[in-house]
C-alpha cells in the first residue's frame, strides 16, 4: 500500500519493513525534512489513481476557509478506488464544551482555536471544524461515503487520538 501524510509537519510517518504501507511524508516547510517538499494543492509528483490512503494530520485546520479545496481535488485525484481520505483536525466543539463548562483553560482552548505558534505563519489556525462542518465540507467533493474515522491502527501512520480530536474518512 501506498500512503501520502500530506502536511506532515513534525509527525512524519513511518515506513517500516513488512508493516504494509510505504509513507510518503509531504510538507512544504523544509525544516520538517519531509520526503517531498511541496505544496499540497499540487501532487503532480504523483500519478492519478495510485494512492491507497492520503492523510492531513493536523493541517487543514491550517488553510483558510474554503483554501483546503486544492488540497481535497488533489487527494482525491491521486487515490484509487476505494482509497481513502483521512483529515484529523482539533474537534472545535469537543473544545468549546469542555471549555464553556470549566474543564480546560482558556490557554488549552485558544492555542486550539488559533494554532500553537512556533515562528512561521504557517504555525497559525486559520479555520475550524466540528463533525458536521467537516462531514458537509468533505461532502462537496462527491466522495462514495464520508463518516467518522474508526480509530484502526494504520501501520506507521502516527495518529493521536484524544477527546478533542476530530477523525474523518472519505473514501473515493
Amino acid at each position: 500500500m501506498l500512503g501520502l501524510n500530506v502536511g506532515s509537519g513534525q509527525r512524519p510517518f513511518k515506513s517500516l519493513p513488512d508493516d504494509g504501507v510505504q509513507w510518503v511524508n509531504v510538507d512544504i516547510q523544509p525544516r520538517w525534512n519531509p520526503d517531498v517538499i511541496g505544496d499540497w494543492n499540487d501532487l503532480s509528483f504523483q500519478a492519478d489513481n495510485t494512492v491507497d490512503l492520503a492523510v492531513s494530520h493536523h493541517s487543514l485546520e491550517h488553510a483558510g476557509c474554503g483554501e483546503g479545496s486544492g488540497f481535497i481535488h488533489e487527494a482525491k485525484r491521486v487515490l484509487k478506488p476505494r482509497g481513502s481520505l483521512l483529515i484529523f483536525v482539533p474537534d472545535m466543539r469537543a473544545l468549546a464544551q469542555r471549555w464553556i463548562t470549566k474543564q480546560i483553560d482558556t490557554q488549552i482552548f485558544m492555542t486550539n482555536v488559533y494554532g500553537a505558534y512556533m515562528g512561521d505563519e504557517a504555525d497559525r489556525h486559520r479555520w475550524g471544524y466540528d463533525g458536521d462542518s467537516l462531514w458537509r465540507y468533505l461532502k462537496q467533493f462527491e466522495f462514495r461515503d464520508v463518516h467518522a474515522f474508526n480509530w484502526r491502527t494504520i501501520p506507521g501512520a502516527d495518529i493521536a487520538r484524544s477527546w478533542w480530536i476530530l477523525g474523518m474518512e472519505a473514501i473515493k
